[in-house]
C-alpha cells in the first residue's frame, strides 16, 4: 500500500517545511529498521522498531538527550542514565510490552557483536558503556496479549534491516503492530522539519512515533472535533456498538501509551532537549485535546541531538584514584532562538500521529476476529474542507 499522509488531505501542521522524506530519516545519519511478524487476522501481529541515531561506525558517540513524561504508566530503559548523564550512546528501540525484555537483552548483544566486529577491545567497551534505549506500548486490545513476545532472532533481523532501510513503513509495522490510536489502528508515524540557522545552516528535526492512545471522541484535526463530528452523523461508531468486539476496552487497553523518539542535528545540550521534548507533548495535545496523559497511558517522550560529537575519553593513569579533568569543544544553540525548535517539535509529533493513523485507514482484525476500522480518511477530507481548514 503506498504512502499516505495527512498532507495528502490537505492539511499540513504548521508553518515549517518538511523534508524531502517527510521522515525521521531526513536527519543525516539516522537509520531505521523494522521487522513485523505475522498479518492482519492473525491472533497475534507484533514487531520491533530500531533506529540508528548516529551511521554503524559511530554508534558509541554519546547523543546529549533530554526527557518528558506526561504520565509515566509505561517504560524507557536507560531513562536514568539519560537524566544523570544527559546523553545516550545506544541505539533505540520500540515495540510491545511482552517483548521488551527480548528487545533489551538482543540489542545488549548487538552492541557487543558490532564492537568486536569493529575491533574493539574489552576495556574500551567497558569505556563506551551505555544502558539500551528500548520503548514499551501495550497491545492489548488486537492481540493474544500473552503470546505477543518476539524472538531474538526478530531483533537481529530489525538491526540488519537498519543497513539497509530506506523509507520507514508506517502504520501497522514495526513496534507499530497491533497499535491503535484514538480508538483505529495507529502504530507507526514519522515526520520531519526543516529549521533555518545562521550563517546558511539548515537544521532538520524528525520525529518517529509509536501510537496507541486515545478515545475517537477525543480526535481533533486542525482544530476540528473530527471524532464528535462523525460519532454524531455516525461515520463511527464506538467499538462494540455494533458488534465489533464484545465491548469497549477499559483500564491500560483503554488508555494506551504513545512514545514520541525526535532526533534533531541541531547542536543542543540536554537541557535544552528536556525542554524541546516537552514541546513534543504540545502537538500530542493538537492531536488528543484535552484526552491525553490519562492515568494508564504511558505518554514518553526522548529528544536526542547529533549536532556534537563529543571525544572518547583518553585513558591516563590516575593517582591515588584521581583522573584528570578532560573536557569537550561544543556548540550550543543560543536560547533566545530556541522557540523555532519548539514549533518544530510540536508540529512534527502532531503530523506523526495523524500519519500513523492514515497508515492504518484500511483497518485491523485481531485476536479472537476482533475488527477495528480505519479511519475513514474521505470523510475525514470532506470535513476538513467542510471546516475551511482545506480549500
Amino acid at each position: 500500500m503506498a504512502r499516505m499522509t495527512i498532507a495528502d488531505l490537505g492539511y499540513t501542521p504548521g508553518q515549517l517545511p518538511s523534508g524531502p522524506k517527510n521522515s525521521i530519516l531526513d536527519v543525516p545519519g539516522v537509520h531505521v529498521g523494522q521487522v513485523t511478524v505475522g498479518k492482519d487476522g492473525d491472533d497475534v501481529l507484533k514487531g520491533v522498531t530500531v533506529i540508528l541515531p548516529r551511521p554503524y561506525e559511530e554508534m558509541n558517540i554519546p547523543c546529549y538527550a533530554g526527557l518528558h513524561t506526561l504520565n509515566g504508566n509505561g517504560e524507557l530503559s536507560g531513562s536514568f542514565q539519560v537524566r544523570d548523564w544527559g546523553f545516550t550512546n545506544q541505539p533505540l528501540a520500540l515495540t510491545n510490552s511482552l517483548s521488551f525484555g527480548v528487545v533489551f537483552q538482543t540489542m545488549w548483544e548487538w552492541s557487543l557483536k558490532r564492537s568486536e566486529a569493529l575491533g574493539i577491545d574489552v576495556v574500551e567497551m567497558s569505556h563506551n558503556y551505555g544502558t539500551p534505549v528500548v520503548a514499551e506500548t501495550s497491545d492489548w486490545w488486537l492481540n493474544d496479549i500473552g503470546t505477543s513476545a518476539l524472538e531474538p532472532k526478530d531483533v537481529h533481523e530489525a538491526f540488519e534491516a537498519a543497513l539497509t532501510q530506506t523509507e520507514v513503513l508506517e502504520g501497522q509495522n514495526g513496534g507499530g503492530a497491533s497499535m491503535t490510536c484514538h480508538m483505529f489502528p495507529g502504530g507507526t508515524g514519522t515526520s520531519s522539519r526543516v529549521v533555518e540557522g545562521d550563517a546558511g545552516k539548515k537544521y532538520t528535526v524528525g520525529v518517529l512515533v509509536q501510537s496507541n492512545y486515545g478515545h475517537n471522541y477525543d480526535l481533533q484535526i486542525a482544530g476540528v472535533p473530527i471524532g464528535k463530528l462523525m460519532l454524531k452523523e455516525g461515520t463511527i461508531f464506538t467499538p462494540g456498538s455494533r458488534g465489533e468486539s464484545e465491548s469497549t476496552p477499559d483500564g491500560k487497553a483503554d488508555d494506551g501509551s504513545i512514545v514520541v523518539m525526535l532526533i534533531t542535528d541541531a547542536p543542543m545540550l540536554p537541557h535544552q532537549l528536556n525542554r524541546l521534548a516537552r514541546h513534543c507533548a504540545v502537538g500530542l495535545a493538537q492531536v488528543g485535546g484535552h484526552g491525553v496523559g490519562r492515568n494508564f497511558s504511558g505518554d514518553i517522550i526522548l529528544a536526542l541531538s547529533t549536532g556534537n560529537k563529543p571525544t572518547e575519553r583518553v585513558i591516563k593513569p590516575q593517582v591515588l584514584g584521581i583522573a584528570p579533568v578532560e573536557t569537550n569543544d561544543i556548540e550550543i544553540i543560543k536560547n533566545e532562538s530556541i522557540d523555532t525548535m519548539f514549533r518544530a517539535a510540536s508540529e512534527v509529533t502532531e503530523e506523526a500521529i495523524l500519519n500513523s493513523m492514515i497508515a492504518g485507514r484500511e483497518g485491523r482484525t485481531g485476536n479472537k476476529g476482533v475488527k477495528l476500522p480505519g479511519l475513514p480518511v474521505d470523510r475525514v477530507k470532506e470535513l476538513l474542507k467542510k471546516y475551511r481548514v482545506i480549500v
